[in-house]
């Protein structure tokens, strides 16, 4: 394995690795020139591989943005830079804080977030988070002042030079984590009504909610007969004020309008370094149980007891009904036994 110094950038070989050493004596400095050549570019690929989103733990799709300004690598920049990006990542926490992940920090002049996606498990938020610090950030923007990184894994980070919270981030197609289906709908004139009404309304939702999240399903009409459900979750930074939330998660809605990938898909996703935005038909989106339950609904009141009065019978009194039949019946016999008797 190569070692990956998480503030440098830098990667070192194994100490027990010696290029110069081979297999059955083989030292003569001829083969040696010869075979150099072919160790480097063994060595670059392994590299590259080890380094880019090809991560074991399933991080594959990430774009990020990273600034030309560089610091000094021993500079007081770069060591706030590590402490900030320590502190995002949870390092020596027992437990996770707050909903979803969600962390903003300043060290010197740094300032930082992370949060990782609602519908991201406890477990992979935290190892999508170690991934995009400890080996992603390091060397995709080695030495940057500036730095943002969104991954379908689901979480993103950012850090910044000049305080950035409150304000989303000018996304555009490139730095997008775009993910669809590719298997069209039933009716896809009906599933596109459906997806512009239910996600629009998310957008506005999350933006008016503390949590700055917002999920919800809508149930429409197939041309064939029968029905499909489509699911939705909405999630912003945050930071981010409301009209700053849902203005984020509109420009990411007009991103599955234009993405032919996504025109007829029955499912997709849009993440940006701000907000998210996905759908699904006839499967739930599964919300991680991070977030704080919610809060009870308030307690029945009480039914009061019904008592009863001191020597009396608990007994129901009988039906009106059955006492004016008793009545005529009584009555009837009366009337027989008088008859009967001559009076």
């Amino acid at each position: 394995m190569f070692h990956n110094d998480a503030l440098s950038g830098t990667y070192a070989l194994p100490a027990d690795l010696n290029l110069f050493s081979w297999p059955g004596g083989m030292h003569h400095s001829g083969r040696r020139l010869l075979l150099l050549p072919l160790v480097a570019v063994a060595v670059a690929s392994l590299l590259a591989a080890t380094a880019t989103a090809a991560y074991h733990g399933g991080v594959t799709v990430t774009h990020e943005t990273c600034s030309t300004t560089k610091w000094n690598y021993g500079s007081p920049y770069g060591n706030n830079v590590g402490e900030l990006l320590s502190t995002l990542s949870g390092s020596g926490s027992a437990a996770p804080v707050d909903n979803w992940w969600f962390r903003t920090a300043t060290v010197g002049s740094v300032s930082g977030l992370a949060m990782c996606f609602a519908d991201s498990d406890a477990t992979w938020c935290r190892k999508c988070l170690t991934f995009l610090i400890s080996k992603y950030l390091p060397y995709k923007c080695d030495h940057s002042r500036n730095a943002s990184v969104v991954t379908s894994g689901g979480c993103v980070v950012r850090y910044a030079d000049a305080p950035f919270f409150g304000s989303a981030a000018s996304d555009s197609g490139d730095e997008l984590v775009v993910v669809s289906s590719t298997l069209p709908t039933y009716d896809a004139a009906a599933m596109r009504e459906a997806r512009s009404v239910l996600l629009s309304q998310l957008a506005e939702t999350a933006g008016e909610e503390a949590l700055r999240f917002a999920t919800e399903s809508q149930r429409y009409m197939v041309r064939h007969g029968g029905s499909q459900v489509m699911y939705g979750m909405a999630q912003c930074t945050r930071d981010l004020p409301e009209s700053e939330c849902t203005a984020c998660l509109l420009d990411l809605l007009a991103v599955m309008y234009k993405d032919v990938s996504v025109t007829n898909s029955t499912d997709a996703s849009v993440m940006g370094f701000s907000c998210y935005l996905t759908y699904q038909i006839d499967d739930p989106i599964y919300i991680d149980g991070m977030a704080p339950p919610l809060s009870p609904a308030p307690a029945p009141l009480p039914v009061p007891a019904v008592t009863t009065p001191t020597g009396s019978s608990s007994a129901a009194p009988p039906p009106v009904a059955k006492m004016t039949t008793l009545l005529i019946a009584t009555l009837a016999a009366v009337t027989l036994l008088i008859s009967a008797i001559g009076i």
